[in-house]
């Protein structure tokens, strides 16, 4: 009975979306009426309704392969001879198709079509449109392809040294065909009823609670699930695993379980206890149901993301999960608690209402990027969270969608490497970014209704924009088009810096596309909305007025707030999605206010105008006495978010200057911003929680400075744990920047290896990170060359590692050299490794060569890539490094000189 109402319910929710609508209608190409396997979209012929699938993984001890069998209902939408679904890395065994009194059809043929990673059945004559056919394959497959898919896992007990083993899957976004096949697609919404046979000391689990178990024999036994409601392939997941859990329930009763380890079960409390909270809080804000009947959070040994949204049955990579309040300190929590926000808000968007093919990823992924905001927010206001929003989301997006080669929101995706590329910071933090920029404009209610009636009007179907737009228009009425005035910041690239300039009693106002290259074209590439937008401009001046007026055409004039001699500021509290540029004598009355008395402004608006300031200088729209006199301030500020932009736009700066012969003079500069507050703050753990992350970027920044007392304290507190590790244990909130400074500052190898072995021992996921981070800060050419070389050693730093181990070593100076010989020394190696559709292997040559500076650097990098022409999923980020490589050249050949200048007046030496 249960399967019959999920088929009902799978039959109303396409009959509302056409399953023959393509994913998005000006992206799709034009079909091959004679050999469909020839298009990158499965064909519209055939919708699936339902599959029945048996799997049969053989992972324990040295197991590593899985068989199966699927049997994929369909309804026949046109008549068709051809049935084609998605395989990968599997062996088809068998193939037979059923019509709809059960009656086998003969078979033309069948072939695996590689390019677009098919498997196609032929039949004799074609099915008539209207009827139902049934699709069953029998299939082998290996668990040891990578930890995508359908994959082992392993783990050695903590405690008693034992290796046990997992099968586990990982499936979004094109992943899931090398599990089974199946319509890998998201537009295609199906009914699952999943049957695993395993151990029967072992436990498994998928998106339904079980239904029936089957027992076999003294050790086997075969579990059949609950059907599930109509989810994309995507959204599937089943584990078989020897780990226990600890549960509570939601809000309306359901169970709320949390996985893990036998050995680190107690570190799953946090997680237990926060996500009802914030699942019962997105229940109450999108007045939607939870509707599936249970909640799993799982976490993974071995995962290659840190966390995917499977329906009721969500893995996370473990460290990213667990929480060990005796060895992680408040930055960590954080961590923990803000990716459990966005994969729960998922339940919602993404999960009951998906994207419809990849191209819409934003309507997943911003809207839970957005809403892990709030998530965080209703556990712990403390934290601070909607404020990190703009420093830590906001303005590193702003950054990345400055440049020639960013992306539009939404575009065309046709493969499987595109769909990979565009998880990336444009789909999920300028996907929430203009969702909070639309929040502001509608109002707080306004724009809950709005999304209340898109998660109604759209359960259990698939959307594109369009349709986000649809339900947003009939909660504001006629008085404003939102589609229209959204459009161009969906699907144009990049964003406006706006000028702000005093013409007699009037403001003169104007729009471009901000570029942080300032030789690059501003029409470049063409888009049809001409790179304008309509830019929602709030403000207040120093007397007080505030007001909002759209600017929709390049420059305008509006009625001056201003009374004599005040400052402006525009875009308050950084709700817009852009950069502001104010005339000289305004941005002398805004420093003005900074250094008089800096409160005039709220920290987020603090943040806003010193990352404003510095980028504008950057793309030399600013001269750089302007931006560095914003900062000046900033040795009495004493909040996070403006030293969160301060941090990171300082970052650049020093990596562009070390080595210079004027580097000290940073450093110096770096000093005397830094010296109040470290001396306040001390190397001692206490305070809040937006201090205790505070901090350490403090200490960074600080000890890099050369400020002896933090340089001191936390090197005698390292070298003191390093002695015993008990007695001696580093207070949790300073860990890793004592770690940093530690390894950063040592000259005994013996250090290192004392840090290492650590590493190799640690029980908790993110101490751990701790170390790894804290291994790449060495400056010895042998240490360096070490890491490296394990690295590439799995029982050494475990696959899942990999990547971030190198981002890590990229970030520091003094390794760059030694890591770009050896990456294309080993390049060919880490390809076959991990496969060259792999995401984080497409941007890992980018980020590495992203702060070179010099000509021969840029060659020795285009050289590279000609030598290796398959980007895989790294086509537009080699793009961007180009780009980002000529900039920074321009950088030193043009802004260096003036930054130095500024320097030389304003830092005694």
């Amino acid at each position: 009975m249960e399967l019959v109402f999920a088929l009902l319910l799978l039959l109303l929710t396409v009959g509302a979306v056409s399953p023959s609508q393509p994913p998005s209608s000006s992206f799709i190409p034009e079909p091959h009426a004679e050999e469909p396997w020839l298009d990158p979209f499965l064909p519209s012929s055939l919708e699936p309704l339902h599959y029945d699938l048996y799997q049969n993984p053989d992972f324990y001890y040295d197991g590593s392969t899985f068989s199966g069998r699927v049997s994929i209902l369909m309804s026949v939408l046109n008549a068709t001879d051809i049935i084609i679904v998605h395989i990968k890395a599997m062996n088809i065994t068998a193939s037979k198709v059923y019509d709809l009194n059960g009656n086998r059809l003969t078979l033309k043929d069948t072939f695996a079509y590689e390019p677009n990673q098919y498997w196609v059945v032929r039949t004799l004559n074609p099915v008539p449109e209207g009827s139902t056919v049934t699709l069953e394959l029998e299939f082998t497959g290996s668990l040891t392809n990578g930890i995508v898919g359908y994959y082992k896992s392993t783990y050695v007990h903590d405690v008693t040294g034992v290796t046990s083993w997992l099968a586990t899957t990982k499936f979004q976004p094109s992943d899931a065909r090398k599990a089974f096949p199946n319509f890998d697609e998201p537009r295609f919404k199906s009914t699952f009823t999943i049957t695993l046979r395993h151990w029967s000391n072992f436990t498994s689990l998928t998106n339904m609670p079980p239904e029936s178990i089957v027992t076999i024999d003294d050790e086997w036994q075969e579990t059949t699930f609950a059907t599930s409601p109509p989810m994309s392939s995507y959204l599937v997941c089943f584990i078989i695993c020897d780990f226990p859990f600890k549960n509570n329930t939601l809000v309306d009763g359901k169970p709320h379980r949390v996985w893990a380890r036998p050995d680190r079960l107690d570190q799953v409390d946090y997680a237990l206890s926060v996500g009802p909270i914030i699942q019962n809080f997105y229940i109450e804000e999108f007045n939607v149901p939870y509707p599936l009947p249970k909640l799993d959070q799982f976490g993974v040994p071995d995962y290659p993301s840190g966390a995917t949204e499977h329906w009721g049955m969500i893995t996370y990579r473990d460290s990213r999960l667990l929480y060990d309040p005796a060895q992680v300190g408040d930055s960590g929590k954080q961590g923990t608690l803000s990716i459990m926000a966005h994969e729960l808000a998922h339940n919602h968007a993404g999960d009951l209402v998906t994207c419809r093919y990849w191209d819409d990823l934003w309507l997943n992924e911003g809207f839970a990027s957005f809403y892990e905001v709030k998530g965080v927010t209703q556990v712990d206001p403390g934290m601070f969270y909607d404020g990190q929003f703009f420093s830590r989301t906001v303005q590193p997006v702003l950054n990345t969608d400055g440049a020639n080669s960013s992306r539009p929101i939404v575009i065309p995706i046709t493969n499987p490497n595109e769909a990979n590329a565009v998880f990336d910071s444009i789909t999920y933090d300028k996907g929430a970014a203009i969702l909070s920029m639309m929040e502001s404009f509608l109002g707080r209610d306004t724009f809950r209704r709005g999304v209340t009636r898109f998660l109604q009007d759209n359960s259990y179907k698939t959307v594109v924009t369009d349709d986000l737009w649809a339900a947003f228009q009939q909660e504001i009425g006629p008085g404003l088009d939102i589609k229209e005035v959204m459009t161009a910041w969906v699907y144009s690239m990049g964003y406006p810096v706006v000028g702000i300039s005093i013409q007699g009693n009037q403001l003169y106002v104007t729009q471009k596309r901000f570029l942080t290259n300032p030789l690059s074209d501003p029409d470049s590439p063409p888009s049809e909305y001409g790179y304008q937008w309509h830019v929602p401009l709030n403000y207040r001046t120093q007397g007080g007025q505030t007001g909002f007026v759209w600017l929709d055409t390049p420059e305008a004039f509006f009625p001056s707030p201003l009374t004599g001699s005040e400052w402006i500021k525009v875009n308050t509290d950084h709700t817009g999605f852009y950069r502001v540029n104010y005339e000289p004598n305004l941005w002398t009355l805004i420093t003005q206010q900074l250094n008089s008395d800096f409160t005039g402004f709220t920290e987020v608006e603090r943040s806003n105008l010193i990352n404003d300031g510095l980028n504008l200088a950057r793309a030399e729209l600013l001269t750089y006495d302007v931006a560095l006199g914003l900062t000046e301030y900033a040795s009495s500020e004493t909040g996070l978010l403006p030293w969160d932009s301060i941090y990171a736009d300082f970052f650049y700066i020093y990596y562009m200057m070390a080595g210079t012969a004027d580097h000290a003079l940073f450093q110096s500069y770096v000093l005397q911003l830094t010296t109040n507050i470290m001396n306040k703050l001390g190397v001692a753990d206490g305070g809040s929680h937006t201090e205790k992350l505070l901090r350490t970027k403090i200490m960074k920044l600080s000890c890099y400075g050369g400020h002896s007392g933090c340089i001191q304290n936390s090197t005698s507190i390292f070298k003191a744990w390093i002695e015993d590790e008990v007695a001696n244990s580093v207070a949790l909130n300073i860990r890793r920047a004592v770690y940093d400074s530690g390894l950063s500052f040592s000259t005994l190898q013996s250090e290192w290896d004392t840090v290492w072995n650590r590493y190799t021992v640690a029980t908790s996921g993110q101490e751990k990170d701790n170390f790894l981070y804290a291994l790449t800060r060495t400056r010895d050419t042998q240490l360096i060359n070490r890491f490296l070389g394990y690295t590439m050693d799995e029982t050494k730093i475990p696959s899942q590692d990999f990547f971030t181990a190198i981002d890590y070593l990229a970030s520091n100076h003094g390794a760059i050299d030694i890591l770009w010989d050896w990456m294309q020394t080993n390049y060919d190696a880490i390809v076959a490794r991990f496969g060259i559709d792999n995401r984080s292997l497409g941007r890992m040559v980018p980020e590495i060569v992203s702060y070179f500076n010099t000509d021969a650097q840029l060659q020795e990098t285009l050289d590279f890539y000609a030598l290796h022409p398959d980007a895989g999923t790294g086509a537009r980020f080699r793009e961007e490094s180009v780009q980002t490589i000529n900039t920074n050249i321009r950088w030193m050949e043009v802004s260096l000189p003036y930054v130095v200048a500024w320097l030389s007046q304003n830092v005694p030496l």
